[in-house]
């Protein structure tokens, strides 16, 4: 697990990299189709999106590193109409593969008409440059890089890009939608971070935590593995909603046993800030195989469909405009 450390960031420029086809002869996915593409995104021009890539493993060279990442398409994908793109990182020590595995983003999110990529970080262990330090993997740098070569080979909703991930992972999406202004929005599962966007920039912001995550404690702590204590999820949470000038006052509600939100509102251009609190839920992100079928988890933590939610959260949010 990273260290979770509160960080300003500004925006910066995304970099191009150069692409490679697929690894390994992976077939393509078939996925039932969905929605969420092609009932909102409106019509492509006719030069726009028509070389994608089939679902699976790919490579995109980027500052001259191989960077791996997966790849899942809807299955009623054609080029004629702009989708949204979901982002899905690892957390440390974990894979692109394993994330799929856990999350089930890939599936469920090409079910429902996203475009999901869920890429590898560097290292040994894997882990993501959140904190974007000198002399260590350029991962702005390489999403931004994905996120422009993708657009030139399928047709992408430049205002419905969305970023999530799991521990580690999660803290990198944070981070990322503050430095890029290609997102419209974040989900953090199983860890809450200070991200500080520039000012006027605040992107939809949700997060899901565990009461009893024993990695990233729900209650403020020393995280696991390192030195570094951090707040109340609670705390961090609502210094998202001040930052975004939301409502100061959330609705809460309980859609399912054992899951408490929190939902702030009227934040500045029409975003909203959400928690997710799974009473008695580990770090293990919910619903996943692993949570399902461990012992230490909640009921809520075994059942609770944290990767329909945030797919529902991202459907609801999309970028301002252009100016």
């Amino acid at each position: 697990m990273a260290a979770v450390l509160s960080v300003a960031v500004a925006v910066l420029p995304d970099r191009p990299g150069v692409a490679v086809g697929p690894v390994g002869g992976v077939p393509p996915l078939r996925l039932a189709a969905g929605l969420a593409g092609r009932a909102a995104g409106g019509a492509c021009p006719a030069s726009t999106g028509r070389v994608p890539l089939p679902g699976g493993v790919h490579v995109l060279v980027h500052d001259g590193v191989r960077r791996s990442y997966r790849l899942a398409v809807p299955a009623d994908y054609d080029g004629r109409f702009a989708y949204p793109v979901v982002f899905d990182f690892h957390g440390f020590k974990a894979d692109a593969a394993l994330e799929e595995q856990r999350s089930r983003m890939g599936v469920v999110g090409a079910g429902r008409g996203f475009v999901v990529v869920t890429p590898d970080a560097l290292g040994a262990p894997r882990r993501w440059n959140t904190l974007g330090e000198p002399g260590k993997a350029d991962d702005v740098g390489f999403v931004g890089a994905l996120l422009t070569d993708l657009s030139s080979r399928f047709c992408v909703d430049g205002r419905r890009v969305y970023a999530t991930g799991h521990s580690n992972g999660a803290e990198f999406a944070a981070a990322l939608v503050c430095r890029s202004a290609r997102f419209a929005a974040v989900a953090m599962v199983s860890s809450t971070f200070e991200a500080r966007c520039p000012a006027g920039r605040a992107p939809a912001t949700m997060a899901v935590h565990g009461t009893a995550d024993p990695s990233v404690p729900y209650g403020g702590g020393v995280v696991v593995g390192s030195s570094t204590r951090v707040p109340a999820a609670s705390e961090v949470v609502r210094g998202y909603a001040d930052r975004y000038d939301c409502n100061p006052a959330p609705l809460t509600t309980q859609p399912a046993p054992g899951i408490v939100t929190r939902r702030y509102v009227d934040c500045v251009g029409g975003s909203e800030v959400l928690f997710d609190t799974v009473v008695g839920g580990t770090h293990l992100w919910p619903a996943s195989p692993e949570a399902r079928r461990d012992p230490r988890d909640s009921p809520a933590g075994q059942t609770f469909d944290a990767t329909g939610a945030i797919l529902d959260f991202f459907t609801a949010h999309r970028a301002a405009p252009p100016t």
